[in-house]
């Protein structure tokens, strides 16, 4: 399996097409924010989230991948808007969130956005999320079963193990110094570092954090997984970063999934392929409104 660091290089430019619009406008908790749109944020776990809502309808929360942040998901959001109340969070020190003493990880992370369900008054959601979001998702999964519908998994991996090691070895020896390669892993994601109000300087720091995150877990096992039994949809691209072996052994392990293999597609499919990726996911979704 190759584990393909160019691809998040080659892709990252493809951020900026996907952004319609300056980003919205912070404003501050209003007493009802399920029915008004906007952005907002909120306290959980030694830090600020904030998330944005769009449309009305039942809840679908989306998570963004790593080293991003929400607007990585905007053609999704604006879609999804239409039939869906689409609730966008920039995980933990990402995007717009704050900062936090806490080592980031998914647990904390799937905690994060079960704080944020209560805080909007949902007793169950389901969720979307790409990469890094999609293991919270599934994290959130087998720690919230009974507050989770359904999930749409694109481009997750269930246990570290299928990295290989001279990809972990890459991970955890990146350098951020200056002069940044903006064109360079992990420098292309520096201005979505930067949106925050985040400094230059602390960004090796925070990407040392994360590649520790990512070298070390998720640790699922197949009997975790077969823990999870709500409906779930799994959506690679056919280049995926993420060994196709190890893919089917995530969809052989959940009781009820399904699996959708995108042609022409790579990590970040949702950018490449969003009308065959949007048309897979309203089907899958429709389903249980029958």
């Amino acid at each position: 399996m190759e584990y393909l660091i160019e691809n998040r290089m080659k892709y990252a430019a493809m951020l900026a097409a996907s952004l319609f619009g300056a980003p919205l406008e912070h404003t501050e908790h209003v007493e009802n924010p399920r029915t008004t749109e906007g952005a907002y944020s909120f306290q959980s776990n030694n830090t600020t989230i904030q998330y944005e809502v769009r449309g009305s309808g039942q809840p679908l929360f989306m998570l963004h991948g790593g080293l991003t942040s929400r607007e990585d998901l905007r053609l999704q959001i604006d879609h999804f808007s239409k039939s869906y109340q689409v609730v966008a969070m920039d995980s933990r020190e990402h995007g717009f969130s704050g900062n936090s003493p806490l080592q980031i990880s998914y647990e904390l992370m799937a905690s994060d956005v079960a704080n944020l369900a209560t805080h909007l008054g949902f007793k169950e959601i389901t969720l979307m999320g790409q990469s890094d979001g999609g293991i919270t998702a599934l994290t959130f999964a087998h720690q919230y079963p009974k507050r989770t519908s359904q999930l749409i998994l694109l481009g997750t991996l269930f246990n570290h193990s299928v990295v290989p090691e001279a990809t972990k070895e890459f991970l955890r020896n990146a350098k951020c110094e200056f002069p940044l390669n903006r064109k360079a892993f992990p420098g292309v994601y520096l201005d979505d570092y930067l949106k925050g109000g985040r400094h230059r300087a602390d960004y090796q720091n925070w990407y040392d954090e994360l590649a520790l995150m990512w070298t070390t877990s998720p640790n699922f096992s197949a009997a975790d997984l077969g823990q999870v039994s709500v409906p779930v949809l799994i959506i690679n691209g056919d280049t995926e970063d993420v060994d196709l072996a190890h893919t089917l052994k995530l969809y052989q392990a959940l009781p009820n999934a399904e699996l959708f293999i995108v042609p022409g597609a790579t990590h970040f499919l949702h950018l490449e392929k969003p009308d065959m990726l949007h048309l897979a996911i309203e089907q899958f979704l429709e389903k249980a409104r029958q």
